[in-house]
């Protein structure tokens, strides 16, 4: 008879990638390298995500997901459509990571009515209102004086490069930081941290904001956790490599930024 018994495996402090490097107890991996360890198996095993699902009988007309939640123990979020493991749905609630439960300060207020609103902006010199003021100088380059980002010169919060950062380097980013905020744990759970938790959690979901980047690039490591907190370490590390990677090729274009905005400063 072929035994179809699924092979039992147990953590044994070595991680599992083959880096050589010692795991937590516990863990199956150095923190992150189970990302790597995933990708470079899709390396060599040829197929995309898609032919995976396809090979194993799911798709479009059978949900993964759904399978998981049926018959491997997974749970729904009563709030959103979250699904993962009971723990995770536990963390996925302390975070408040719940798109049916936005923090305040990540809503829009709605606009309010303004009787002079139909009222045209006064034009400054060149015919530029105040507002096409104002948009130029949240565009203009900022020099990060803290954080990973330290000594280089950052696009502005509404600079278009800010949509341009590699992929690779995005979810390298995206694993270190949802690590980080599930739990939230240590200087991110203060109140006056929450504009920085935001950023972190939108950093986690891959969908950020020029200024969220800028407040990541430009907080101090300890804003992250203690020294020896490895999560805390992992992200301030993937965000080292953005500030390398990535603004190395906009510093000079952000150069060129500043000298127009001083023009234009000049000019006003």
């Amino acid at each position: 008879m072929t035994d179809t018994r699924k092979i039992r495996l147990v953590p044994t402090g070595d991680c599992f990638c083959g880096c050589g490097e010692e795991a937590e107890i516990g863990r199956w991996f150095v923190l992150g390298h189970d990302i790597t360890a995933a990708a470079a198996l899709r390396a060599l095993q040829g197929m995309k995500l898609p032919q995976r699902l396809v090979t194993a009988g799911f798709g479009p007309g059978r949900s993964v997901v759904q399978a998981a939640v049926e018959e491997a123990g997974w749970v729904r979020c009563a709030g959103c459509s979250y699904a993962g493991t009971p723990a995770n749905l536990a963390a996925h609630t302390r975070a408040g990571s719940c798109t049916a439960d936005a923090p305040a300060d990540e809503q829009q207020p709605p606009a309010r009515p303004d009787s002079q609103s139909a009222v045209p902006e006064p034009a400054g010199p060149a015919g530029r209102t105040r507002s096409g003021r104002a948009a130029a100088s949240s565009a203009a380059p900022v020099p990060a004086e803290s954080g990973a980002a330290r000594g280089r010169l950052l696009p502005g919060a509404d600079a278009p490069s800010w949509e341009k950062v590699p992929l690779h380097l995005r979810q390298q980013l995206r694993g270190a930081a949802y690590q980080l905020v599930t739990p939230v744990q240590g200087p991110l759970k203060k109140p006056e941290n929450r504009r920085l938790l935001s950023a972190v959690r939108a950093a986690g979901r891959m969908r950020m904001t020029g200024a969220q980047w800028l407040l990541l690039l430009t907080a101090p490591r300890e804003a992250f956790g203690s020294p020896r907190s490895q999560r805390a370490r992992a992200l301030y590390e993937a965000l080292e490599h953005v500030a390398a990677e990535h603004t190395e090729h906009t510093e000079s274009d952000a150069g060129r930024e500043a000298a127009d905005h001083q023009g234009e400063a000049a000019a006003g």
